[in-house]
């Protein structure tokens, strides 16, 4: 199977399992969100945040160690096995023994159990890792999709049965630690390794060199996502929390459902090709990227105020705002958010950390100067920091890769443009919409009707060479598949 083959079909075996993941979690989310009182929700998010931060160092670079690896190694893959299980056992005593007691200390009761309970959560993912990479190195994502759905599935089914049932928070802390547990069920069975219990010194040394930098990587995106959610859940209290969380869900939901499948496939596709292959496969996957992705966001941002009271109820409208200011970021992200995986996969770890070190310290400084002005200042501030940061980050590849932000601009362009008409048409016709609709999902309906129309009339009348080349590229890989 050629790289293009490979690629495309292992970013859409990605796209289904993250979408049938996050679409279970979101409707337990958004179920959750109605039954519990917006201090109650704020208190479970604050939790499920920490164990977030806590899962990061169970992976700590991993997974692309054994992808990009020329063979693979059972002895090595061993040694990674038994090193990840140890390091994934100290985080979770970490959790169960000082971050639950700190929740006790800090707001309640409720906080140290739940932290309790959940702290077995990094202890199951670690154990995935070493299983999951031998089954995306050999492009078995189809395999992935179904033990990550059916888990995703199952778990989801059974919080909800418990939501129902008056559990509560509770109820969507069952559903974690059976997904987790299912999931390594399934990837133990289906990757076809048995790992021995035993670690060799030279092994870690490679582990250590290698992963150090991606673990800091990890640490720097989560802050990078999260920081702002932190500052307000710590200095603005529970329900701000509660508000950008929502927020936050909306535009986690799409990103992990667009981008991060497509971003997981960088590593494996293009580290293993020459220089050449692999700028031009980076500027391809910019382009079909651009055109599904933008119109997306931004559409969702447009439609933001029907969409978070349809999904979560008229308590959390005020997280409609905040949806459309986290979602309008996007065409930045879009130019940058591949980089550090494209420098990963010819082993420049080093210089992807510094990338997402540039935006970390944008979101620290940024966010902490204008939090105490409200959530809204805040992240406004934040996204004027995030296309200002760009041009910089190009510079920090390109002492690796030969790419050129001029071309990267003009590739994301027709659905830039295109995408933008599209949300000043969906945001002038929505008090027009709401006066003719009596009902809400109606005038959602007619919203995103409005913004397909609109957005595939721009294309087509005015970027119709540019859009059918990136269109036919993207529809020639998949009749290959």
């Amino acid at each position: 199977m050629s790289l293009k083959r490979k690629t495309a079909s292992g970013s859409i075996w990605n796209f289904l399992t993250t979408f049938t993941a996050n679409i279970i979690d979101f409707v337990v989310f958004a179920i959750l969100a109605r039954l519990l009182s917006i201090e109650d929700f704020g208190l479970l998010a604050l939790c499920l945040l920490v164990i977030e931060l806590a899962n990061i160092f169970t992976n700590v670079g991993v997974n692309q160690n054994l992808i990009q690896r020329h063979k693979w190694d059972n002895t090595f893959a061993s040694s990674t096995f038994v090193f990840i299980g140890l390091l994934s056992l100290f985080i979770s005593l970490l959790v169960g023994l000082v971050a639950a007691p700190l929740g006790l200390y800090l707001h309640s009761e409720t906080a140290f159990y739940i932290l309790l309970t959940l702290s077995i959560v990094p202890f199951l993912i670690g154990l995935q890792s070493v299983f999951a990479a031998k089954l995306e190195r050999e492009f078995r994502n189809k395999r992935i999709t179904v033990i990550r759905a059916t888990s995703s599935i199952l778990s989801g089914l059974l919080a909800i049965v418990l939501a129902f049932s008056g559990f509560g928070i509770w109820s969507l802390v069952v559903g974690r630690l059976l997904q987790s547990i299912m999931t390594l069920f399934g990837f133990f069975i289906f990757a076809h390794f048995r790992p021995t219990l035993t670690i060799k010194r030279e092994h870690t040394s490679e582990l250590y060199a290698f992963c150090l930098p991606l673990m800091w990587i990890a640490v720097l995106n989560y802050l990078n996502k999260k920081a702002a959610n932190l500052y307000t859940g710590f200095i603005l209290g529970t329900v701000d929390f509660a508000l950008i969380s929502v927020a936050s869900k909306g535009h986690e939901v799409l990103s992990q459902s667009s981008i991060s499948p497509i971003n997981k496939m960088v590593v494996p596709a293009l580290s293993r090709v020459d220089e050449e292959t692999r700028i031009d496969a980076f500027y391809k996957i910019l382009g079909v990227t651009s055109i599904f992705v933008l119109p997306a966001f931004l559409g969702l941002g447009a439609i933001a105020p029907q969409f978070i009271e349809l999904a979560f109820g008229e308590k959390f409208l005020p997280s409609a705002s905040l949806l459309t200011i986290t979602t309008s970021i996007i065409l930045a992200h879009v130019l940058v958010w591949f980089l550090p995986n494209l420098l990963i996969s010819i082993a420049q770890t080093k210089a992807a950390l510094r990338l997402n070190l540039i935006n970390v310290l944008s979101v620290l400084t940024v966010g902490v100067a204008t939090v105490w002005f409200g959530v809204e200042v805040m992240l406004i501030s934040i996204t004027v920091a995030g296309y200002m940061t760009v041009p910089l980050k190009i510079k920090v590849a390109q002492r690796h890769i030969n790419i050129k932000l001029s071309t990267m601009i003009k590739i994301i362009a027709p659905a830039a443009i295109s995408s933008c008409v599209m949300f000043l048409c969906i945001k002038l016709n929505a008090a027009n919409l709401q006066l003719l609709s009596a009902s809400l999902p109606l005038e959602l309906l007619l919203n995103i009707v409005i913004g397909a129309i609109t957005y595939t009339l721009m294309l087509v009348i005015f970027f119709f060479n540019t859009s059918r080349k990136i269109i036919l590229e993207f529809k020639n890989v998949l009749n290959k598949n």
